[in-house]
């Protein structure tokens, strides 16, 4: 499991990009996919205008030139990948297979994604329309093997497991309070609202103090049973100490939401299991 959390080359708009790439079958694909995906993002045509189809982009690239180094090194692994992207007053997200991203706004989850998993209904049409299959083997698989849809690598998978990121924009308006960045492993035991009440009940407890936050996450999924390896985020989008603010107090120049210091905002935590 391998995060990125970095702050882009600033314009006139504030600037944040938070990720979790999820590896299988080795960690090649994720030491690559977090090294280099954000270097694509920012040298795409269309970033300054577009950052959700350089989002897109981004992935594809990353996607196209891990699978050309794992031919040449013969490497046989992949990984899922979600990631957040902050310019001012939006948000951007992308995504390959079960890596997910959740918003809070008021103490509410706001959905943001739909993972890719083979037995969504059109993730499971567009494998059988290429002349694959999705069958049980415990859970449900690509062909009998892979339990995510997409992902960067997976050579041997291809097209079934294809690189294609889906992406979403999101307006905002200051209200909201975080994003929760996880893996699987988190997500399979821990649903967003009880994530959420781990966080409420976090900083209630430490006086709005968000350190350790994501350790607290981390800990509820091993209490929760996971056995997988797990990684999160924690993304504070305003000082959980201040009420949020109302429509009457939003800024009517416009003027960014204000983040605060990536380095400072992002809780970062991450457990690996037995062996790995």
């Amino acid at each position: 499991f391998f995060h990125k959390h970095i702050v882009l080359p600033a314009d006139q708009e504030e600037q944040a990009f938070f990720a979790v790439f999820d590896g299988h079958g080795g960690v090649d694909a994720a030491i690559y996919a977090a090294n280099h995906l954000h270097v694509n993002l920012v040298h795409q045509e269309s970033f300054n205008h577009d950052p959700g189809e350089a989002l897109y982009r981004a992935f594809k690239l990353t996607d196209e030139r891990f699978v050309k180094k794992a031919s040449r090194e013969n490497l046989r692994c992949g990984t899922t990948g979600v990631v957040t992207f902050l310019r001012g007053r939006t948000l951007y997200v992308a995504w390959l297979g079960d890596s997910q991203v959740i918003l809070v706004r008021r103490g509410q989850v706001v959905e943001l994604m739909k993972p890719h998993k083979p037995d969504r209904e059109d993730e499971k049409q567009r494998i059988e329309a290429l002349g694959g299959c999705v069958i049980w083997f415990g859970t449900w698989r690509v062909n009998g093997s892979l339990s995510v849809s997409r992902a960067i690598g997976d050579s041997e998978h291809k097209p079934y497991i294809c690189g294609d990121a889906d992406h979403s924009i999101f307006p905002l308006d200051g209200s909201e309070d975080y994003l929760i960045l996880a893996c699987d492993g988190f997500w399979d035991t821990v649903s967003p609202d009880e994530a959420v009440r781990v966080v409420s009940d976090h900083l209630q407890e430490n006086s709005g103090d968000t350190t350790m936050v994501a350790h607290k996450l981390v800990a509820s999924a091993r209490d929760a049973g996971s056995s997988d390896n797990i990684t999160v985020i924690v993304v504070f989008l305003r000082d959980p100490r201040s009420p949020p603010p109302t429509s009457t107090e939003d800024d009517e120049e416009g003027v960014p939401c204000s983040l605060l210091q990536p380095e400072l905002q992002a809780q970062v935590d991450e457990k690996y299991s037995e062996g790995m």
